[in-house]
């Protein structure tokens, strides 16, 4: 694995100790059958692919589905630990299931900022902006999350493109028809030499770094859900201005 992910130009390191509060959606299984309904998880979790905090309505701007336009990707209300979800697919081949989160205005005490600065990875930039706040610093931001799950119906050939973009602020696409191979977007333009995390599904989590070009390949590992994430910060065009979060996650089956 080394030799390989060498060959590509990435480096891979075991994830700090920061808790991760990560958006995502996780399927009861990412393969189901033509019109079978499949229940799906919409939560924030701090170690995925635990489920953690049940969203209402108000949390969840949009869930929808990409490549059949039959197919429903619909709320079932509240459960314990996340937003209750089922998606319907009619037509063979690959579905990409969308949530959005309803944007925030969020802020971090001057405590908690060293560990959020840890677990979303921003740039060096969003980094030097917030150590130039004024202390003790408050660290204000509008938070926007996107989520993104891959569900094979019947068959993973055919069916939607996972090379093309949804239109997210900042999202994941495969890079390859394969979907081994991923490019992350902020703005519908790949980032090059961006830190991205893999949570795997015991629960670890690994960090690497996109190529020149904005794309990375998936390490060999473990069999089951694996989580994709990547985050964003822009520093505020003005002076006490918020700064701009952007959040993102990919759900697949494997690897």
């Amino acid at each position: 694995m080394q030799a390989c992910l060498a060959g590509i130009g990435l480096a891979v390191m075991v994830a700090g100790g920061a808790s991760a509060h990560d958006f995502f959606i996780l399927p009861t299984a990412f393969t189901t059958t033509t019109h079978g309904s499949l229940p799906v998880d919409v939560t924030i979790a701090s170690k995925f692919p635990e489920l953690e905090i049940a969203l209402g309505a108000d949390r969840v701007a949009e869930l929808r589905v990409v490549g059949d336009p039959q197919a429903t990707f619909k709320t079932a209300g509240p459960g314990p630990k996340s937003m209750k979800a089922l998606f319907v697919g009619h037509t063979p081949g690959l579905a990409i299931l969308s949530a959005r989160g309803t944007p925030r205005d969020v802020q971090y005490p001057e405590d908690r900022i060293h560990g959020i600065l840890e677990e979303y990875q921003v740039s060096p930039e969003a980094v030097r902006s917030v150590e130039a706040l004024p202390r003790p610093r408050v660290l204000k931001a509008l938070s926007s999350r996107f989520a993104k799950s891959f569900v094979c119906v019947e068959r993973c050939e055919g069916g939607s493109d996972p090379t093309q973009p949804l239109g997210h602020s900042l999202e994941f696409v495969a890079t390859k028809g394969a979907v081994k191979s991923f490019t992350l977007l902020s703005n519908g333009a790949p980032l090059a030499n961006y830190p991205v995390v893999i949570a795997n599904p015991d629960g670890t989590r690994s960090k690497m770094r996109t190529s020149s070009a904005g794309s990375f390949e998936l390490p060999a590992g473990p069999s089951g859900p694996v989580m994709l994430f990547a985050s964003v910060m822009q520093p505020p065009a003005d002076a006490g201005g918020r700064f701009k979060l952007d959040l993102a996650s990919l759900t697949l089956g494997g690897r």
